[in-house]
């Protein structure tokens, strides 16, 4: 493979990244606009959160074996069109139960997307020779915020539910239909008699550090807005800077994480990661007002910038592990911690409150310092 080809295959990468996290961008703005149109209440509204989360779990520990069967660039592409696809279902609902539906098959494709353009990603970061993972998350998160502006100028525009993610997710379409052309073909061979990628072996600790990762992200990305208006007294209007200060800082880091992993090391990067976090979140609970709790956020999205590139390219990389079956692994146990978090802190907030709560995720973090170590030791990552 040639230099250009090679830059292209890397440009292609991180434009599905970037589509995909427009997608999920898309999906949150709307959330508020599938409320109001289909009169839920937020229960019901929760119905469809999980199962959009449990779709993007469930078929996981298989979708590890699929990709290893018919390669990571097709089924990358098959999952990128039919997730643009998917997200248009929700829109189209007329009721709870089609809602909650459409909802599961949408997480289902995006859970699909998620396995199979990481595992590309492993795949072009090896051919490269360096580390490269943390730009594609970057790219992700920017779509990410694409993706929620486009929809509220849409919105602002007084376009409806159904054009909205009509013109968005046509949007997508162009962008994986063009970036397929470049997109770096690989097809492996599934090692295992089965296709069940259940953690196991020394990828164990990596989906372990992966599941505290994502609790933490999870608590954050669901509670920092309530946190701020509950605890730290912010306004209703001033309550998301939290997360947006998250968002940003995260977005930001990414993008100079490559940088990081190259001159720290995947260990010290995550230990540093694991650290910050620790310092942001206690930040946030020892001095709880509205200026500190966003600034402590903000610390946070720079502490786990980067942890979870971290461990999907050591995934990607395990000796005797295909780079699809590693990912999975890593994934699905990870995701498990994005659906347990928020209600964690929920559930625990109603009896110590909050405040309390973030204590608990201090103590995540200083679990991801001290694990990173042992968890990276066995990896066999051709660069550091």
């Amino acid at each position: 493979m040639t230099r250009r080809d090679l830059l292209l295959a890397r440009v292609a990468a991180s434009a599905i990244f970037f589509g995909n996290g427009f997608g999920i961008g898309t999906w949150a703005a709307q959330l508020p606009r599938f409320k109001a149109s289909l009169r839920l209440s937020d229960g019901e509204l929760s119905l469809g959160l999980l199962a959009f989360s449990l779709g993007a779990v469930a078929l996981m520990p298989v979708i590890g074996w699929a990709v290893a069967v018919v390669g990571s660039r097709t089924m990358s592409l098959i999952a990128a069109f039919s997730f643009a696809a998917a997200l248009l279902l929700p829109g189209l609902a007329p009721s709870l139960p089609l809602f909650v539906a459409a909802s599961l098959v949408a997480g289902a494709c995006n859970g699909t997307m998620d396995i199979a353009m990481n595992t590309n990603a492993t795949v072009v970061e090896r051919t490269w020779g360096s580390a490269i993972m943390s730009s594609f998350h970057a790219f992700f998160s920017l779509g990410g915020l694409a993706g929620a502006a486009a929809s509220g100028l849409l919105i602002r525009l007084d376009v409806g539910i159904v054009p909205t993610l009509l013109i968005s997710c046509s949007g997508m379409g162009l962008l994986f239909l063009t970036t397929g052309f470049w997109t770096m073909n690989e097809t492996e061979k599934a090692s295992e008699g089965h296709g069940f990628a259940w953690p196991r072996g020394p990828v164990v600790l990596l989906a372990v550090l992966a599941m505290f990762c994502f609790i933490v992200e999870g608590a954050i990305v669901d509670w920092s807005a309530i946190y701020l208006q509950t605890v730290a007294g912010a306004s209703l209007e001033a309550a998301v800077s939290g997360f947006a200060a998250f968002s940003l800082t995260m977005t930001i880091c990414r993008f100079m994480g490559d940088f990081a992993v190259r001159h720290l090391g995947r260990t010290r990067t995550l230990q540093l990661g694991g650290l910050l976090s620790a310092l942001g979140l206690a930040l946030a609970m020892i001095l709880p007002s509205p200026l500190a709790a966003s600034i402590g956020f903000a610390l946070v999205g720079i502490g786990l910038a980067n942890t979870v590139p971290v461990l999907f390219s050591t995934a990607g990389q395990m000796k005797g592990i295909p780079p699809s079956m590693g990912v999975a692994m890593v994934a699905t146990l990870g995701y498990g911690g994005l659906l347990m978090g928020p209600p964690l802190i929920g559930f625990g907030g109603e009896i110590l409150g909050l405040r309390a709560m973030l204590g608990l995720l201090i103590v995540f973090t200083f679990v991801i310092i001290i694990m990173s170590q042992r968890a990276l030791q066995r990896s066999t990552v051709q660069f550091s």
